[in-house]
């Protein structure tokens, strides 16, 4: 199995990795690009690759170890909160001096790098300036622009883009056996997302929510302040409830990783590295769970815009193609663009980790504002 066998449509992007493999990495590399298109699970494989003796067989030990999370040099590292912290990057600043425990070099994974308070970025930056030559730092990203200068151009950017709808459809259909209609419809919906796309195809779960999410989409311009309200309570269930059983699937893995346990502090590493993990998972799901609604629903009346002018290949929910045409008219046009907005200023205000009830109330007033 190739190192990269998961990765799709992100050739430019692998081959900057593959050749860094090849002939000699960098200390740091910044991976970036939207979210869901494969640099998360990139990073992963590339780590392995750096501390893999045949670098990256994908089949080993060590690359096993480092698909899992339990390979001892490589470490992952993610916001505490709403940031990484300095504490965290101290921590880093500690253990890169030290010699590999039996890899051929250290490893550090930084997800959403972005979200490196100030203090933590300045102290990183001291690190990355005269790193140890057995070190290596994959940091990702989808907001690079949010991350300070000095920090980026120390690191070497390999970017990442969405994948083409039609790559997509045809992975769809090849991988897991979807149907013209569906592979296209899923493709669509996706955006270029891999990850989700793969959802779409082989759960049966995620097809039920977007289902879910487009009623509620649906309803919210014409629905009364109660009834809002508890389309309110029903979207942040939804989003805790999908959070929930993607902590579920990871206690689930617990008994299978501290197998690799041979002995008490060994298991109390492993126990920590879990307890970090299930922290750090269940707050990407809430946070891919709320991006999730907004891009519902920006797309709902993105497409009856589409639909209410005719661009009907313009339409991202085309397996909803025959109801958006029924229900859309060109007279109401700019309701359904103030109705994105509406979704848009919501999008923008996530970016400054507010309340995220208090945030969907409000776009849901102004959806129904949008429609008076």
């Amino acid at each position: 199995m190739p190192l990269f066998a998961d990765i799709l449509g992100q050739e430019l992007a692998l081959t900057v990795l593959r050749q860094a493999l090849a002939t000699g990495a960098s200390h740091a590399y910044l991976l970036t690009g939207p979210p869901g298109v494969g640099k998360s699970e990139a990073a992963i494989a590339f780590a392995g690759g750096l501390t893999c003796s045949e670098g990256g067989c994908a089949v080993c030990d060590t690359c096993r170890r480092v698909r899992l999370g339990l390979h001892p040099d490589v470490e992952i590292v993610s916001a505490e909160g709403a940031f990484i912290t300095i504490d965290q990057i101290r921590a880093i600043n500690k253990d890169v001096v030290l010699r590999p425990f039996e890899a051929r070099a250290r490893v550090y994974v930084l997800f959403d790098a972005e979200n490196m308070n100030r203090e933590a970025a300045n102290a990183f930056l001291k690190t990355l300036e005269e790193p140890p030559g057995h070190s290596h730092f994959i940091l990702v990203s989808s907001s690079p622009e949010e991350l300070p200068p000095t920090i980026v151009s120390r690191c070497q950017k390999v970017p990442f883009q969405r994948v083409a709808t039609s790559l997509l459809a045809d992975h769809l259909r090849s991988a897991y056996g979807c149907s013209d209609v569906e592979a296209v419809a899923y493709a669509r919906v996706a955006q270029g997302r891999l990850a989700y796309a793969r959802e779409l195809a082989t759960d049966a779960g995620t097809r039920a929510h977007r289902e879910r999410l487009v009623g509620w989409a649906r309803a919210a311009a014409t629905t009364g302040p109660l009834d809002a309200q508890v389309m309110l309570e029903e979207i942040l269930a939804s989003v805790e409830a999908r959070a929930d059983a993607r902590v579920a699937v990871l206690e689930a893995e617990k008994a299978d990783r501290l197998q690799w346990a041979g002995d008490a502090r060994t298991k109390s590493r492993l126990e920590k590295q879990h307890e970090q993990r299930v922290k750090r998972e269940r707050r990407r799901a809430v946070t891919g769970g709320m991006e999730e609604v907004l891009g519902t629903f920006s797309h709902w009346y993105r497409d009856l815009a589409a639909a209410a002018v005719g661009a009907d290949d313009a339409v991202l929910n085309h397996d909803f193609l025959f109801e958006l045409r029924g229900q859309s008219f060109p007279g109401m046009v700019d309701r359904y663009l103030g109705a994105v907005s509406a979704v848009g200023r919501t999008r923008d205000r996530f970016r400054y980790n507010v309340d995220a009830r208090c945030a969907l109330e409000e776009m849901l007033f102004s959806i129904r504002e949008a429609f008076q």
